[in-house]
């Protein structure tokens, strides 16, 4: 789903798993993350799991409130605060373990 403010703070406020994925259309780190995301979201355990897409490109704004200096950044949020954080990981074993953290 596309980041928007008011689709981060309601879950937010509420202390619901999220994770951020701050993504580029050219970058083939993020596509590489979205097929190993894709294959992980298919497990029952992330049904709960909000998660949001700010385009690196087109979202500066947005990019630079979450403090991501690249593209194929992964933010995880639990609580209300951000838990983990990730760049430029391809490892589907590191990504299951960042999304341990919230779910």
């Amino acid at each position: 789903m596309a980041f928007t403010q008011a689709r981060f703070d309601e879950p937010l406020k509420a202390g619901k798993p999220i994770l951020v994925e701050i993504y580029a259309s050219w970058c083939p780190t993020c596509k590489a993350q979205t097929a190993i995301l894709g294959r992980m979201f298919k497990d029952p355990k992330f049904a709960d799991l909000i998660v949001l897409r700010v385009d690196f490109d087109a979202q500066k704004d947005v990019v630079r409130k979450f403090g991501a200096t690249m593209q194929s950044t992964l933010i995880a949020f639990k609580g209300g605060a951000e838990v983990a954080r990730s760049v430029g990981d391809t490892d589907p074993a590191s990504i299951a373990a960042l999304l341990g953290k919230i779910v």
